[in-house]
């Protein structure tokens, strides 16, 4: 699968590393043995609405557990332009995801440009807010911009296991324990036509986000 501008349509499939190898190997043993189960909003069927034009916003910490149990739905994630960014993209195109590759820091604009002709042809987005260097659980107004440029929702996500390890990383990264369950809270979308003041749109829509994806 291939869209518009992304990572996989430019250069083809990247070739695993040590890392990324062992990465892919740790999520895919770990994940057949994870149990999950979806609450939360009901506006939104991950698995069926696959082409709604959503943007989709969960934690840097959280991409293991969620890019593993969504990854026959492939969806198009905004991933960094370095090496890490090349490692989680060889990844995600193994687990059945797309890539646009750029940050806040590297290729803002052309990110921008990509994602809103992603959405505008029906495919759904993942933006990480607080990637790709954090400051952790603090989210940036990159989503924000795009949904309101596109008028697309905006659907939090969080993970949440029962048990599992916390690396000591700067986001924390979280590696659900083997057998363990995984509650995956979908919360109500966020809209454009709810934030109606001029001049702070933005930082209306990105407060709004900001408390939905903490606890």
């Amino acid at each position: 699968m291939q869209s518009p501008d992304n990572t996989a349509a430019a250069g083809g499939i990247i070739p695993l590393d040590l890392v990324s190898g062992s990465a892919w190997v740790l999520g895919s043993v770990l994940g057949r043995t994870w149990r999950f189960s979806i609450e939360g909003t009901r506006e939104i069927d991950p698995f069926r609405d696959r082409d709604k034009g959503v943007i989709f916003c969960f934690w840097h910490s959280q991409i293991l557990p969620l890019a593993y149990i969504f990854r026959g739905v492939g969806v198009t994630a905004v991933v960094s332009a370095s090496k890490d960014g090349d490692r989680a993209t060889a990844v995600a195109q193994r687990w059945n995801h797309d890539t646009i590759r750029g940050s806040s820091s590297r290729g803002q604009l052309a990110v921008i440009r990509q994602c809103i002709r992603t959405l505008a042809g029906g495919r759904n987005v993942v933006i990480i807010p607080d990637g790709p260097r954090g400051p952790r659980e603090e989210v940036k107004p990159g989503a924000a911009m795009i949904a309101l440029m596109t008028n697309a929702p905006v659907v939090p996500v969080r993970a949440i296991p029962r048990r599992a390890w916390r690396l000591n990383s700067w986001d924390g990264f979280v590696i659900p324990k083997p057998f363990t369950h995984i509650t995956v809270d979908f919360k109500a979308p966020l809209h454009p036509s709810q934030f109606t003041e001029a001049g702070t749109r933005v930082e209306q829509f990105t407060r709004s986000l900001q408390e939905a994806l903490l606890p």
